[in-house]
């Protein structure tokens, strides 16, 4: 993994529109499975199918905006921004009834 990194400042105006947005590719991708649902496809299926759509369309966008600048795509930082989502977001299982 590379140690160089790329950051940016957000204008005020992407930052007012963030969580808008967030919300509605969210809102988005959770359709879409339940389309996958309504096909047949389990919770779990559904869900995961749409998840690998999302992470190969979130590579395609952040390898085209570096292409964009000339120059080339590194899928060691791609890599390390999605673990680095991946360690800021948790979730607990539910837990069956009857379970203590």
């Amino acid at each position: 993994m590379t140690e160089e990194t790329v950051t940016f400042d957000a204008t005020e105006a992407t930052r007012h529109r963030l969580p808008t947005v967030a919300n509605i590719i969210e809102d988005f991708a959770f359709a879409q499975a339940n389309e996958f649902i309504s096909a047949g496809q389990s919770e779990r299926e559904a869900t995961s199918i749409v998840a690998n759509m999302l992470i190969r369309s979130a590579w395609s966008v952040a390898a085209i905006g570096v292409l964009s600048v000339g120059e080339q795509p590194d899928k060691d930082k791609f890599r390390a921004t999605v673990e680095a989502q991946l360690a800021a977001i948790s979730f607990t299982p539910k837990t069956k009834e009857g379970d203590a």
